[in-house]
């Protein structure tokens, strides 16, 4: 009798396993990915709006595209492009400065810093000035600090030939999100 449950009890087992490796429920279990291993690529673009403070402060307005790709959890790459306009005030000599930016950053990781570069140009509407700008920053959540210097032509700021603008500077960018899609496995 005890050796009619044992065997009844095998065949159970054997036909149960049978069963499901027909349905096959472990292969979409090692198909499917993990938090740690989803790959998605997501895009947000919107206006932003700055306070740049060096020896002048100087406000911004301007637009910024970023790409985010974002493999696993931890591991993330944010590239963003931007253009903008700004208005330095410079209350010794009541001569507005205005100028354009087009550059871009990139941030490997979550956490890590910034670094960007830009094209610049700025007028006292009487000259031009052309020039960099590279940068670094931190970013978190929208708000983007940064710190670089503006190198333009003419490099010569000694005389009063050529107008005064920042060349060091520290600036906040807040980030107003209209546009965002993401793609990728969810």
């Amino acid at each position: 009798m005890h050796f009619i449950r044992i065997y009844l009890a095998s065949c159970f087992l054997v036909v149960a396993s049978c069963a499901l490796a027909a349905s096959d429920p472990i292969a979409p279990l090692l198909q499917k990915q993990t938090l740690l291993d989803k790959k998605q690529k997501s895009f947000k673009s919107g206006t932003y709006f700055g306070l740049q403070s060096g020896r002048f402060y100087v406000l911004e307005y301007g637009w910024e595209l970023q790409r985010k790709n974002k493999n696993g959890m931890l591991r993330s790459n944010t590239t963003a492009v931007h253009h903008g306009f700004n208005a330095t005030f410079d209350f010794a000599y009541l001569n507005p400065i205005l100028g354009y930016d087009l550059g871009f950053w990139s941030r490997t990781g979550n956490l890590n810093l910034t670094y960007g570069l830009s094209a610049a140009v700025r007028t006292d509407l009487k000259q031009l000035r052309f020039g960099i700008c590279p940068s670094v920053g931190i970013k978190v959540w929208q708000l983007h600090v940064q710190t670089g210097m503006y190198l333009l032509a003419p490099f010569s700021v000694v005389d009063n030939t050529t107008f005064k603008s920042n060349s060091f500077f520290i600036s906040a960018r807040f980030l107003l999100i209209k546009h965002k899609t993401k793609k990728g496995d969810n």
